[in-house]
């Protein structure tokens, strides 16, 4: 691979070698390496997107993953941790809710917009759901750093279910809470102040654990806020919530559905069935960040 200097790279893009400097030291420059304590950029580098460097330098606070998120989110990378999260959350949440897509096909619709032909009939909602929480999930990584409110929470579950067939027949009011009695959720009066309650108790903690985000998440879902999405709009949060504290984030596949339904039913007298669940997700995330690693030391070590 062919590398150029600081000031080859702020000629060809049309900035101060200390911009460029600025965007190496931040991780703005991908591929960008340290020989002898000068930076070499591949020569195939493009120019930071500044909106993303801007993001990037008023989330100083964030952790190494979250700002990582961050950037490949900017540049629409690919085969990165960016990536994984969308195709993973996106393919296992709405699995739980019955979408059928397969990962083959969430990952082709996120890399091309498109889809190839399946064997047997797709539902177009399985579609517009998967497109949707493509978008739900940049919303989050857009407000990562912001608190939790129940005005974002009902954005998240308009956009889930804008366009979808409940959408249309009025099914499900998106963004909007339930107004009629559920057997699994409070009486739709109480929604409102129960919510609002669980955000305050919530952000009263500074650096909330992997354990309080949970009750957060165990709490919403039998607070069942909405007609329906309250699963994945839980699950999404959760990420959102992780990236935000420097936790490291858990996706729970669709595979362990049971365990995870039995470890929010079984909340608070006993955590240890939802808690393993969720160590194991998240025991299977670093494995993906530790790879992540491995291949950008292999580029590293090909030069």
């Amino acid at each position: 691979m062919k590398y150029i200097t600081i000031k080859e790279a702020s000629v060809k893009w049309g900035i101060t070698e200390r911009s460029v400097r600025r965007y190496c030291v931040e991780g703005q420059v991908a591929g960008a390496i340290m020989v002898n304590k000068h930076f070499k950029i591949p020569a195939n580098a493009e120019k930071p997107n500044k909106k993303n460097a801007e993001k990037l330098r008023k989330h100083k606070e964030l952790s190494s993953l979250a700002k990582r998120v961050i950037y490949e989110e900017g540049k629409n990378n690919h085969f990165g941790i960016y990536e994984y999260i969308q195709l993973n959350l996106t393919y296992s949440s709405n699995r739980m809710a019955s979408n059928r897509l397969t990962l083959g096909q969430v990952m082709e619709l996120f890399r091309t917009n498109k889809i190839s032909p399946a064997f047997e009939p797709m539902k177009v909602d399985d579609l517009i759901e998967t497109i949707n929480h493509f978008a739900c999930v940049r919303m989050v990584i857009e407000k990562m750093t912001e608190p939790l409110t129940s005005e974002f929470i009902r954005k998240l579950h308009h956009t889930l279910y804008y366009g979808t067939y409940a959408d249309r027949k009025k099914a499900v009011v998106k963004g909007e809470y339930r107004k009629n009695l559920h057997k699994f959720g409070i009486h739709y009066t109480k929604i409102h102040d129960a919510l609002e309650e669980l955000i305050y108790e919530y952000e009263q903690y500074e650096s909330p654990t992997m354990e309080d985000i949970l009750d957060f998440h165990v709490r919403f879902e039998k607070i069942r806020p909405f007609e329906d999405g309250n699963g994945r709009v839980g699950r999404i949060l959760m990420m959102k919530e992780c990236l935000r504290h420097g936790i490291d984030p858990f996706i729970v596949d669709d595979k362990n559905h049971t365990p995870y339904n039995k470890g929010i039913a079984n909340w608070p007298s006993d955590k240890t069935l939802l808690m393993d669940t969720c160590l194991r997700a998240q025991t299977r995330f670093n494995r993906k960040k530790e790879l992540c690693k491995l291949m950008e030391y292999c580029k590293e070590a090909t030069i």
